[in-house]
């Protein structure tokens, strides 16, 4: 059962990543150019998480908040 919820998560994790930054069209037909706006759209999609990850701690009062759950 755990091992089903972890595909799952994975499953959700790439649904977003096609939605939210378009990867479910490929807009180029060459090898090198294809894989460079793959990198590119995975390295966006890295720094959102990393973005999001430490607006949900930042205050602009200038006091920590609680972690969210």
């Amino acid at each position: 059962m755990e091992l089903y919820r972890q595909r799952w998560q994975i499953e959700l994790a790439i649904k977003r990543l096609k939605s939210l930054l378009g990867l479910g069209h490929l807009p180029k037909k060459d090898p090198p150019s294809a894989r460079a706006w793959l990198h590119g759209k995975l390295f966006v999609s890295l720094l959102v998480e990393r973005v999001v990850e430490a607006a949900n701690t930042f205050s602009p009062w200038g006091y920590e908040l609680e972690s969210a759950p």
